[in-house]
């Protein structure tokens, strides 16, 4: 196994990593979504499909460090499933296959600050300010998370979990208003890897939309997939080359694409 530590620094690697420092030097995602919409989604629409491009390329060359899947595909999970938080939260790039022991450690999602404080006004119907949020925050700052909070939880409650798509159809303002750390709401659904038996790790993005999802007893939600182990890489492949797989694995959503179910 590969250290945890340890940082790939094949020439493929090099290109992406440089590729991410300069994103993030030019911090370009809050450039482009400053952007006029049309504009934005236009360059999102390049960024994607290079990414989409690297990935296939790279993948013809080194098969066992970049996954076949698309990796802005949609697939749609079981929000239980997501318990844990990746063991290493460095990587940020979609279509990697990683190997090594990243995917055992991590901390129970819904022990993060802001999780725990959702299940606290969801369940018990404490005050935001007399939540988790005060163990990170000063008042000020969690009134304005608890009134940000507050209008997710309503309109999940009311409306139901709408995917990135469909709220940026109904309610743009709201689609593009709740980015972070993405540069168009198409690239903002929970974004979970996935280890080497399967499970579901949480990874960046959603943190608020994936709590209240979960204790709101939602069935499925969508998310993306960004890191996958490269143990699980290797049943994609099996599926793909039409050979067996174990039983369990059958009904597994990442899957889905390849079982002719997606």
């Amino acid at each position: 196994m590969k250290n945890l530590t340890h940082r790939d620094w094949s020439p493929d690697r090099l290109v992406l990593y440089a590729s991410r420092y300069l994103s993030w030097k030019l911090q370009l995602h809050r450039r482009i979504r400053s952007l006029p919409r049309p504009v934005a989604a236009a360059a999102y629409l390049v960024t994607s499909t290079l990414v989409r491009m690297a990935i296939s390329a790279f993948r013809t060359i080194y098969p066992e460090k970049y996954t076949d899947a698309d990796p802005y595909k949609i697939i749609h999970v079981d929000p239980d499933a997501i318990a844990y938080t990746s063991g290493e939260r460095s990587s940020k790039r979609r279509g990697w296959v990683v190997d090594g022991d990243w995917d055992l450690g991590g901390d129970p999602f819904m022990q993060r600050t802001r999780p725990r404080a959702i299940a606290q006004r969801v369940n018990e119907g404490m005050a935001w300010e007399v939540t988790a949020l005060t163990d990170k925050y000063d008042p000020a700052e969690v009134a304005e998370r608890g009134v940000k909070m507050e209008a997710l939880y309503s309109r999940i409650r009311t409306e139901g979990y709408r995917s990135q798509r469909q709220l940026l159809e109904t309610d743009p303002e709201a689609a593009w208003s709740g980015l972070n750390d993405t540069m168009h709401p198409l690239a903002n659904e929970v974004a979970v890897d996935i280890g080497r038996h399967g499970e579901l790790r949480w990874n960046m993005c959603g943190q608020h939309r994936l709590a209240f999802a979960r204790v709101l007893d939602l069935d499925r939600i969508p998310v993306q997939v960004f890191r996958r182990h490269a143990e699980w890489q290797k049943i994609r492949d099996r599926v793909r080359r039409g050979e067996d797989i174990p039983e369990e694995f059958r009904a597994h959503p990442d899957l889905a694409d390849l079982l002719g179910d997606g």
